[in-house]
């Protein structure tokens, strides 16, 4: 049962703060990230689309199991399957609106990924369907269209970043990305106890 709306706790975006806090929390455990980062690829990219969401929210969920629980494991990246519904249907959306406005000349799709930070976060932690929680991270990105948007071309440089590092750099890049994203997520939303909870 979903809960009462969440509150929005944070109005200004603190990019440079959340990203700093993911490379933290990817550097406490690189090999496991790497190893889910891998996974992400070649189980995401069997059935482009159906699986990328499921994917996306077990790499985060692992990630917030990092944070509170101090620990997480390979099958950590396969939760988001937990949710599969929900997760699939946001996760084609966000590509969909993605590549919608990235194809309008690039900026509107910076837009789009910065309005979508937090659905699937939002599906694990607060029990919303997938388009209700897409518009809460809508909402709360509308706060700061600025903030949000220089956060994710932190993300991107992060991405580029990776790439240059002989492509390999990517395992390590592509966690910090959504480490960022949970650390933004506390902040934000801040995750339930029984979350953390279950998480043990």
């Amino acid at each position: 049962m979903a809960m009462a709306m969440p509150i929005i706790r944070m109005d200004k975006a603190q990019g440079s703060k959340w990203i700093s806090q993911g490379w933290e929390l990817v550097k406490l455990d690189m090999v496991m990230f790497a190893i889910h980062a891998l996974l992400f690829l070649v189980v995401s990219g069997a059935i482009p689309l159906i699986l990328q969401g499921p994917m996306i929210l077990g790499i985060q969920y692992a990630m917030m199991r990092r944070m509170f629980v101090g620990k997480t494991e390979v099958g950590d990246v396969f939760k988001g399957f937990n949710y599969f519904v929900p997760a699939m249907v946001a996760g084609i959306l966000v590509s969909i609106f993605g590549s919608i406005g990235f194809a309008l000349c690039l900026i509107p799709g910076f837009f789009v990924v910065a309005a979508l930070q937090f659905p699937f976060l939002l599906i694990l932690d607060k029990g919303m369907d997938f388009w209700p929680a897409m518009q809460l991270s809508f909402e709360a990105a509308q706060k700061d269209w600025g903030g949000y948007l220089v956060f994710v071309l932190l993300q991107v440089l992060v991405m580029i970043g990776g790439v240059l590092a002989c492509c390999v750099g990517v395992l390590v890049a592509f966690p910090v990305i959504h480490a960022s994203t949970v650390a933004a997520y506390q902040d934000v939303f801040g995750f339930e106890q029984r979350t953390i909870e279950q998480a043990r």
